[in-house]
């Protein structure tokens, strides 16, 4: 075996990861930090009329998503992620010369799209053709790469805005995308048959072939796509995704919450970072326990902790206990973390063999959800001004989808049985 065949495979887990981190993690966890100065800046003051920034990127998203997934085979893929870079770096340093809402929204839209160019849906794709073994540790390994880089990056933004101001953080920002975006958008191949070599686990192009028969067979298996879309089991899918990713925006609000109920910008940026940290830890933990105990018995804790957390932040802002908010950012995590491996167990459990159908368009409508959910957050923060009622409204959504998931593990093991 060639050296390059050894280390490429993992290099790809290096570089989707970092790519992920360094744009769509940027626009969507760091941009948190910049929200209140942008609102005291260009924003008249109005958290709201920024917030739909949010909206407007992750409808801008979809669209990249969907069109890097077209061409994604038929193309340079290094070309594609390279172009993203250059341009989410350009439309950064814009962002440090904003002077209206509207062009905040502009930017908004094209870094969207280059997020989708080069976000989670190529890493994916990456991913699955490099590898055929170990292939749910190399998805873990991509977004714990992602996490480390935004472990690092958000408390420095954070530290930066403070400093130097949103301004000047932006332009810095857009030189740290060019520095590592670049050699890791050239360096990503998105299969192993660009450079002659063999995904991670085979030995032969026999093997290989035989392989993909098989998975070609099983797919061939799915049921018709309108019976899966009008079963209870999608509806159950849908209520889980769409109540969740909605209170799963708020972790881009924390850092405005805690300037909200005045503990300071200092206490959010530390909240943000806490729970990037928190996430190196528990989304292992998270794979370790559903795969484990499986997702009827693990997933309803890991909800409990989702509905703990903004309880405690609730009880936080009434006593006025800063230690307790910043502890509360630990099970916090666990929104994020349901968000993205949770979903996936929910699905797998109770959709079968209809997995790929059910899972694709859930996560499309709930894209639609997700796109409005921060600035009708922020927008019932400006009406009331009243902080815990917006967290309240987190737990509560939280709490539909434990009572989903409890519906629907059971009526799956029934199923089974």
């Amino acid at each position: 075996m060639s050296n390059k065949q050894k280390i490429y495979p993992w290099l790809m887990i290096v570089t989707t990861g970092l790519l992920c981190g360094i744009v769509a993690g940027v626009f969507t966890q760091v941009m948190g930090l910049f929200l209140t100065p942008l609102a005291n800046s260009i924003g008249g003051g109005k958290l709201g009329s920024v917030s739909y920034y949010y909206t407007v990127l992750i409808l801008a998203t979809a669209v990249g998503t969907t069109l890097v997934g077209k061409f994604i085979h038929k193309v340079n893929v290094s070309m594609i992620l390279l172009g993203s870079i250059v341009v989410a770096a350009v439309s950064t340093w814009l962002f440090s010369m904003a002077n209206s809402v509207i062009a905040f929204y502009i930017l908004a839209a094209i870094v969207g799209i280059c997020c989708g160019f080069s976000g989670y849906v190529v890493q994916g794709v990456v991913i699955n053709n490099w590898f055929v073994k170990r292939k749910n540790f190399a998805f873990t390994a991509g977004a714990f790469f992602n996490t480390i880089f935004l472990a690092v990056i958000t408390p420095v933004a954070s530290q930066i805005i403070q400093s130097n101001g949103w301004r000047r953080a932006f332009i810095i920002l857009a030189i740290i995308m060019l520095v590592i975006g670049i050699p890791c958008s050239l360096f990503t191949k998105v299969e192993p048959a660009k450079l002659g070599l063999l995904p991670y686990g085979v030995s032969s192009q026999a093997e290989l072939d035989q392989i993909n028969d098989d998975a070609d067979a099983e797919a061939g298996n799915n049921s018709n796509t309108s019976k899966v879309l009008f079963s209870l089991s999608f509806v159950l899918v849908l209520i889980f995704f769409c109540f969740n990713e909605f209170a799963g925006n708020m972790t881009s609000l924390w850092p405005s919450f805690a300037e909200g109920i005045g503990f300071g910008a200092n206490v959010g940026g530390l909240i943000a970072t806490i729970i990037t940290v928190a996430d190196l830890a528990m989304t292992p933990l998270f794979g370790v326990t559903t795969d484990h105990f499986g997702g009827r018995k693990a997933l309803p804790w890991w909800l409990f902790l989702t509905i703990l957390a903004p309880i405690l932040m609730i009880i936080a802002n009434q006593t006025r206990m800063i230690p307790l908010a910043l502890a509360a950012a630990i099970p916090a995590d666990a929104i994020s973390v349901v968000m993205g491996s949770g979903e996936q167990v929910f699905a797998k459990d109770i959709l079968g063999k209809d997995f790929d159908a059910g899972y694709s368009y859930a996560s499309s409508i709930t894209y639609v959800v997700s796109a409005f959910a921060t600035p009708v957050l922020s927008n019932i923060a400006d009406a009331t001004h009243n902080w815990n009622i917006v967290v309240g409204i987190v737990a509560l959504c939280e709490l539909v989808v434990l009572l989903a998931v409890i519906y629907g593990e059971n009526r799956a093991k029934r199923l089974a049985d």
